[in-house]
């Protein structure tokens, strides 16, 4: 399908990187046109990052977008942890950038209201505690972010046609869309 598709100058990327693994959806002329997630091997960042420079610089073949869509750095709760995803996101995007593309930072809040997939209200919260009394507060914030990441599968579900169950994909997927007709249209 890809290999015959003619992409616009509007062709957004979305990803979605971690220090294991990049996931992307690509949107063109409001349609979801490729999406998939790259595994990175290795022991080590290190091995991750030479593994994932090799096979994102095999995908961007595939394709000719003109807009790179990443999500805006989310705290962490380790400094290793964040330098050894900021090396990977180096790596990734080194591969992927050309002279012609832009690339825009995301913030999560954003993409997140603009499919409907708000942070829980005060009452959403409570409603959750009635229906599982009991639980820690870490058992909360875990089935809200379920919840949530559910919300995000079905919206893809809805509006491109696509049962995808990884998270991260459709994360990407929404990212695309949102930073396609925010940046693109």
């Amino acid at each position: 399908m890809l290999d015959k598709y003619i992409f616009t100058n509007r062709a957004t990327m979305g990803i979605d990187c971690s220090t294991y693994s990049l996931a992307f959806g690509i949107i063109d002329q409001s349609k979801l046109i490729k999406w998939g997630q790259i595994k990175f091997d290795g022991s080590t960042v290190f091995e991750r990052i030479l593994d994932a420079r090799k096979k994102v610089d095999s995908l961007s073949k595939d394709f000719d977008v003109r807009c790179i869509a990443i999500e805006s750095a989310v705290v962490v709760k380790s400094v290793q942890v964040g330098i050894k995803m900021a090396y990977v996101f180096g790596a990734v995007l080194g591969s992927l950038l050309t002279k012609n593309i832009k690339v825009v930072e995301v913030a999560p809040i954003s993409w997140q209201s603009d499919i409907g997939n708000k942070n829980f209200s005060i009452k959403e919260k409570q409603d959750l505690k009635n229906k599982f009394p009991g639980k820690s507060k870490s058992w909360y914030q875990n089935k809200i972010r379920e919840i949530r990441k559910d919300r995000t599968r079905q919206w893809v579900y809805k509006n491109y046609g696509q049962q995808i169950d990884s998270d991260d994909v459709t994360d990407s997927i929404a990212i695309a869309h949102f930073a396609y007709n925010k940046f693109m249209r």
